[in-house]
């Protein structure tokens, strides 16, 4: 896998991306407008003409510049511009929608307007009627969508499961077996059948990984288990998921790596630390950002004022 860097553009505010590989060697020279990560051995590019394609992990353009915007496969499709292509670059459905999601579970939601949304199957077929404000994405057979400012879970047939009482949802859905929900201001987790798990109590949480969340409480983070037992006492002033056994957190201004029950994995030396994405996850420190290795060993670090993107969270 491969991550991007950038650099300052010469007389330019803007930067260019381009790559590092897991040792921190440059494989792509910075030349793109615009990159994002590797997602099922593809990474989307922008040109400086504004169009945008998709390199390998060599760096090779396999799929041409000739789209707009950034994309990302998931399942083997890539939603961008309208439509979804495969991995060919061919398109499997015809751009024709105005916001298009990616799909899970065979489902996708999408709408003409950017007002009502619905869902499609894999041909492009409308599955589920545009009734809806917003939507998300399918997991454990459900999807949360909002009717009347309020969120409520449907399966794929656009049956109503969980009726919508519900203020917001985490858009990551199930996970675990239970759903981040608020209601009444606070937040919680449900199960599939809309009870209360762990009832809502907290100011903020993430979504369960690897059987634990972070919650916060009186601005301070803690983490639970999926019985809502607090594992890790309320300590921390950020903390994000577990992501095999590790995640970030800050505590006292300083950043760094926790693993599962609190402990530090990589001591709070950073401004700003990101979770982990592969074996690398993004790091501050004053005006420049580095990559760091899971034993807190530093690859590669930017130029002072060089922005680097952080890497997509809870897939």
């Amino acid at each position: 896998m491969l991550y991007p860097i950038s650099v300052p553009k010469p007389n330019s505010a803007e930067n260019l991306i381009g790559f590092i590989d897991g040792e921190g060697g440059v494989v792509v020279r910075p030349r793109y407008a615009g990159g994002s990560y590797f997602f099922e051995g593809k990474a989307s590019v922008v040109e400086g003409n504004g169009g945008s394609g998709f390199i390998n992990d060599e760096g090779k353009v396999v799929i041409p510049c000739r789209f707009k915007g950034l994309g990302r496969f998931r399942n083997g499709l890539c939603s961008i511009n309208g439509g979804f292509i495969d991995h060919s670059g061919k398109w499997l459905i015809e751009p024709r929608f105005l916001v298009a999601s990616e799909f899970s579970e065979g489902r996708a939601f999408v709408s003409l307007d950017g007002e009502t949304f619905g869902f499609i199957d894999l041909r492009g077929q409308v599955v589920i009627q545009a009734d809806f404000q917003q939507c998300r994405l399918f997991s454990d057979g459900l999807a949360a969508v909002c009717r009347d400012d309020r969120w409520g879970f449907v399966d794929h047939i656009g049956e109503i499961r969980i009726p919508h009482v519900f203020e917001s949802v985490r858009p990551q859905g199930f996970r675990s077996g239970l759903a981040a929900v608020q209601i009444d201001g606070r937040w919680g987790f449900i199960d599939h059948s809309g009870n209360f798990v762990v009832k809502p109590k907290y100011e903020d949480l993430n979504p369960f990984s690897e059987s634990l969340a972070s919650v916060c409480r009186d601005g301070r983070w803690g983490m639970i288990d999926l019985d809502g037992t607090l594992v890790v006492d309320f300590k921390f002033t950020d903390l994000g998921g577990l992501e095999r056994g590790m995640t970030n957190a800050k505590l006292n201004g300083q950043a760094g790596f926790v693993y599962g029950n609190g402990s530090w994995a990589i001591q709070p030396i950073f401004d700003r630390c990101y979770c982990f994405f592969g074996n690398l996850a993004v790091v501050r420190q004053g005006d420049t950002y580095s990559y760091i290795r899971r034993n807190g060993e530093i690859v590669w670090t930017s130029e002072p004022g060089a922005f680097v993107q952080a890497p997509p969270a809870f897939l």
